[in-house]
């Protein structure tokens, strides 16, 4: 069990972090700032004298370094080195040390199209899956139906009630077949956090979505941009993971879809939002009722 630390909130500063990393590493150069998004999450790539490199990650919320904590400490261990290994944490700066794979993410390559590369990955994905034994419960369903209202509920006089209602169905259907079996899921399994090697190997990184959900929905990003585009990657994912989606399966993917589609939809009407995020969340729920929002 852990034990709570107190804490100011926020992200901790980059000076305290390295500092930290400098009494595991010793002495280390900063080679890049790869942060995504940083207000969230802070990644720092670094070396030590010895010209090995690794990565320090640091995040905002509590919430978030922990399961990117208990990911890399319970279940990447199973993947042996197609995964990063955890080389030290620290629960009161809210970071975690990794080492790094080798290889380039495939977004940044030609792999990411490459039929072979995702068969691997969903060979890759089958293992995280399995890390764990699986857990029988109704967490999913009653999860996603919290989620739903709680985002219907700011949406509110901005999208039709007659097209939330449409939504809601969806989790109507995934309540039919609770409890489920749930396993140890990426949450976020997309060519961009796959890193292939010049020999086509495939690895696995980024665990801070990471949490217990039904399989199917570690395919949800592939089928709402890959798969969409090339049905053969499809095949291909699903020949690596080696098996098919049934009825039950596709009845929890559209309900963690309604879930995904309405919480983009809140981002997207709040102050800030960019064009961008307004144009996919929209996109995200048309595709999700099948039928244009706008």
């Amino acid at each position: 069990m852990r034990v709570g630390i107190l804490r100011r909130p926020g992200l901790a500063s980059e000076a305290e972090v390295l500092d930290r990393v400098h009494r595991v590493l010793g002495p280390v150069e900063l080679l890049d700032d790869v942060s995504v998004r940083p207000q969230v999450c802070r990644i720092l790539k670094i070396e030590t004298r010895s010209g090995e490199q690794s990565f320090v990650k640091w995040y905002a919320a509590a919430s978030d370094y922990q399961r990117e904590c208990d990911a890399l400490s319970q279940y990447t261990p199973a993947l042996g080195t197609d995964a990063p290994r955890l080389i030290a944490e620290d629960e009161a700066l809210q970071m975690v040390l990794i080492s790094r794979v080798p290889g380039e993410i495939a977004t940044a390559t030609q792999s990411h199209w490459d039929p072979l590369i995702h068969y691997r990955a969903g060979e890759l994905v089958r293992r995280l899956h399995e890390a764990s034994p699986p857990v029988v419960s109704d967490q999913f369903v009653r999860q996603s139906a919290q989620r739903f209202e709680d985002a219907a509920s700011q949406l509110e006089g901005k999208v039709e009630s007659s097209l939330l209602a449409e939504a809601r169905l969806f989790i109507a259907r995934a309540m039919d077949i609770s409890p489920v079996a749930l396993v140890p899921t990426h949450r976020e399994n997309h060519p961009r956090h796959w890193v292939v090697d010049p020999g086509g190997h495939v690895r696995l990184i980024d665990f801070g979505m990471c949490e217990y959900d039904p399989w199917i929905v570690d395919v949800f990003a592939l089928e709402q941009d890959y798969w969409r585009v090339d049905p053969q990657l499809r095949s291909a994912f699903l020949g690596g993971y080696d098996r098919e989606i049934e009825d039950d399966d596709i009845a929890l993917l559209r309900a963690h879809h309604a879930v995904t589609a309405l919480q983009a939809l809140v981002s997207a009407t709040a102050t800030g939002a960019t064009k961008t995020q307004k144009i996919r969340a929209r996109d995200m729920f048309d595709r999700l009722i099948g039928h244009t929002l706008f």
